[in-house]
């Protein structure tokens, strides 16, 4: 920005870094714009890369589990792609999302509406999770997660204090 100010070209400074926006630094004082993306939400990318914890996530999608699987040792739940998004495949040990409470599950596959549960090592015990058992998913990414609903159900200790529709549209 000063380079291009000792030219006599005048600009805006901006960043859009969901990343420097939670672990600001003293220089981005200067800046006359910043645009975060997802800092609002977070997500599991961001807590991968330390930008939050997994605890500072605020998007979450709850499914059901509406069907078991014995002979391929998983769950069959309410939610697929059109709720998550494809993103996330192969950069976690949980698969495309990680299971809120359930370490020990893998999000393994996704059809446009239904997601495919699977156990990280050994056999599902299925009485744990019987039909109707709802999981919540904490999605890879927030940004696609969030444009696939129509209403956001704001929550806070167990219960809901809001109803949010977000803006759409470029």
């Amino acid at each position: 920005m000063e380079k291009l100010k000792a030219v006599g070209i005048s600009c805006k400074s901006s960043i859009g870094s969901t990343p420097s926006c939670s672990q600001p630094v003293s220089d981005m004082a200067k800046l006359s714009e910043v645009h975060p993306g997802n800092y609002v939400f977070f997500d599991v990318q961001q807590s991968v890369i330390g930008s939050c914890g997994l605890e500072d996530v605020a998007v979450r999608v709850l499914s059901r589990v509406i069907g078991h699987s014995p002979h391929r040792n998983q769950l069959l739940l309410d939610c697929g792609w059109s709720a998550l998004s494809l993103d996330g495949a192969g950069k976690l040990p949980t698969g495309y999302a990680v299971i809120e409470g359930h370490p020990d599950l893998r999000l393994l596959s996704m059809t446009q509406e239904h997601g495919r549960v699977e156990p990280l090592s050994g056999q599902l015990d299925y009485s744990r999770y019987p039909l109707g058992t709802l999981l919540t998913i904490i999605p890879y990414h927030a940004c696609a997660t969030a444009m696939m609903h129509s209403v956001y159900y704001v929550h806070s200790g167990g219960r809901l204090v809001g109803k949010w529709t977000p803006t759409r549209g470029w």
